[in-house]
């Protein structure tokens, strides 16, 4: 239960009152302050008007700000189709509004939507403190760290997203996003793992060539994953879910490109 909330005057002030008290950010509160969360802070910090929320250009890329809400992330006309896609794949438009982007990336769901999406774009995290790193790399490094942009570089090839529910509320099955180019596949899946992966073998086969039919990259991705039961469904149920949506897009994706 939350007993002590802090509202900064700053960002760096924020980063100074977390660790001096070793509370928790909290922006749209979707995540944090649900009741379903496996977080339960006591003390937490809020963020409200202090992250950037806007889409800006920047060379050939786009900087996003991580308080930007999904809903307003969702309508920008700017933002690449995929991560328009994924971010609508979040049922309530409710939570949309109050859900932000980097808040979703900080929560590091395995069955988020975004985050799929954002590593198949190659995007990047700028810190408050000023460090750049790749968003798959601050899944697994980044924990704490507070995120104040989200850069989307501009990347070859085509893009698609897409997720299994057994209805428009109900929590992913799967979710995941593929991107295909010439020299580069990127095939991420969340629901699969503790947290969202990517099938890296299975990318380097589909770009050698060595996996050309569906059916070949089905094989490939099922030998690949080994996820976990959820609340109505086997593991074994969301293994040929994942093999069949991902050889699916993938030839999709691979299509396009060509």
């Amino acid at each position: 239960m939350i007993q002590y909330v802090y509202r900064p005057a700053s960002l760096s002030e924020a980063v100074e009152l977390r660790e001096k008290e070793q509370a928790v950010y909290l922006s749209g509160g979707t995540w944090v302050n649900w009741a379903g969360s496996d977080i339960h802070p006591q003390k937490v910090v809020l963020l409200e008007d202090l992250l950037p929320d806007m889409v800006e250009k920047v060379n050939d890329g786009l900087e996003i700000g991580s308080g930007i809400t999904l809903q307003t992330l969702m309508d920008a006309e700017d933002v690449p189709g995929p991560l328009r896609q994924a971010a609508g794949f979040i049922f309530s438009r409710s939570v949309r509004n109050m859900a932000t982007l980097g808040g979703n990336i900080a929560a590091n769901r395995t069955d988020s939507c975004v985050i799929p999406a954002l590593i198949a774009l190659n995007a990047r995290i700028k810190t408050v403190g000023g460090a750049e790193i790749p968003v798959e790399d601050y899944l697994t490094q980044g924990e704490g760290t507070l995120i104040e942009w989200v850069v989307l570089p501009k990347v070859a090839g085509r893009c698609m997203v897409d997720r299994a529910a057994l209805s428009a509320a109900a929590c992913p099955t799967l979710t995941l996003a593929v991107r295909v180019a010439e020299e580069e596949t990127v095939i991420t899946l969340g629901c699969v793992a503790d947290r969202v992966v990517r099938l890296k073998t299975v990318e380097e086969r589909v770009t050698s060539g060595e996996l050309m039919t569906e059916e070949d990259i089905f094989k490939a991705v099922y030998a690949g994953v080994d996820p976990p039961a959820g609340l109505k469904e086997s593991g074994a149920y969301r293994r040929y879910i994942a093999a069949t949506m991902a050889a699916r897009v993938v030839t999709e994706c691979r299509g396009m490109a060509s």
